[in-house]
């Protein structure tokens, strides 16, 4: 009867060690995927949070760079403030006037004129702002002025220069009369459909090509002066001249000197900077006239016929006036398609810069920026 005993004992120690093992194996494979649903809970996580937070720059990314712009932002405004005091450097140095140039009571284009300088006059600095103007002392009073019109280098005499008039271009001076100008070309599409409208009205207008293109279309910048049109330079490849020292304005205006004789035979004798941008040392280095406008189009922004025609339009009297286009859009060549027989109709007549110059009786000088011949 021992056996059957020990035999079942045995059967049930095995039975227990395998209802253990059981429950030890259900355990770990539990606890396996306990740890697998939090890894992929996690992984949920971080894609969850990568939806939220976009990629490569777009609209949270620019949100929290928007916010950090306002921050610094909110600190320029800061140091703003706190330098507004400090705005002056204080100087004390005798500065030349290299332009007609008013003195103010406030350094305010509105505020009351004080007096008024003439090129080369000269007055005391006693500080240089950060805003464009310096403070001067005039009659033992302070005044402001743009530094702009200013320089402590004394400037070069102004000469007149000889004007390109053709005498046989039968011109009324009693009658409205303005100048079309035109920068940037020669372009080898637009600008020919622009000299031959020009030629089709018998009609004249002046061009400040671009060394570079003159280099490139030397035949077109010749059709220009050709048909009677005046010709001057928008430097060789138009830079900002401001932002240039002396040395690199004479080395681009050089090379513009070089292409436009090579190109036309003849010296150059007007320049128009680009942007219109011609402070101190752009006008003390340059020997020339600097021909701006008092008409933009603004065609170089909407490159749009009726754009251009309403900008025109709205400016009522043109008489005396320079209109700026550029020749290298079409845009601007079908609009003076349509401009230039209404302009013959309402009586003006279109003149080149110089022209327009001789009968209005303004004297064109070098080292001079022109903005309009009113």
């Amino acid at each position: 009867m021992r056996k059957p005993k020990i035999l079942f004992s045995i059967i049930l120690l095995l039975i227990v060690v395998l209802i253990i093992a059981c429950v030890v194996k259900g355990s770990q494979k539990k606890s396996v995927a306990t740890s697998i649903s939090k890894v992929e809970i996690e992984n949920n996580q971080i894609e969850n949070i990568n939806s939220i937070i976009p990629q490569n720059n777009s609209n949270e990314v620019s949100t929290i760079n928007k916010k950090e712009d306002n921050k610094n932002n909110s600190n320029k405004k800061d140091n703003k403030k706190t330098s507004s005091t400090e705005k002056y450097k204080d100087v004390n140095e005798t500065v030349y006037a290299i332009a007609k140039v008013h003195i103010r009571k406030k350094d305010n284009v509105n505020s009351k004129i004080l007096a008024t300088l003439k090129t080369g006059d000269t007055v005391k600095r006693i500080g240089i702002g950060d805003n464009g103007w310096s403070k001067i002392e005039y009659n033992n009073k302070e005044g402001y002025i743009y530094t702009q019109y200013i320089s402590t280098e004394k400037p070069p005499e102004a000469q007149e220069i000889d004007l390109n008039i053709d005498p046989n271009r039968k011109i009324d001076s009693s009658k409205p009369m303005l100048a079309l100008t035109f920068d940037d070309g020669p372009n080898p599409n637009s600008t020919p459909k622009i000299l031959a409208t020009l030629e089709k009205y018998n009609c004249v207008a002046t061009f400040f090509d671009l060394g570079i293109y003159m280099e490139s279309y030397p035949e077109i910048t010749q059709k220009e002066e050709a048909i009677g049109c005046e010709v001057g330079s928008h430097t060789y490849a138009h830079k900002n001249l401001d932002n240039l020292s002396k040395d690199q304005i004479l080395e681009d205006i050089k090379k513009a000197e070089k292409v436009y004789k090579s190109t036309l035979g003849h010296d150059l004798t007007m320049i128009r900077p680009p942007y219109g941008n011609a402070n101190s040392t752009v006008r003390l280095t340059l020997n020339y006239p600097l021909i701006n406008w008092d008409v933009d189009t603004e065609d170089w922004k909407s490159k749009d016929k009726k754009s251009i025609l309403a900008q025109i339009k709205k400016v009522g009297n043109l008489d005396g006036r320079i209109v700026l286009m550029h020749s290298i859009y079409d845009s601007t060549a079908d609009a003076i398609e349509e401009l230039i027989p209404q302009l013959l109709k309402e009586g003006y007549q279109l003149v080149t810069v110089s022209e327009l110059a001789n009968y209005k009786g303004v004297e064109l000088k070098t080292h001079t920026s022109y903005w309009g011949l009113k």
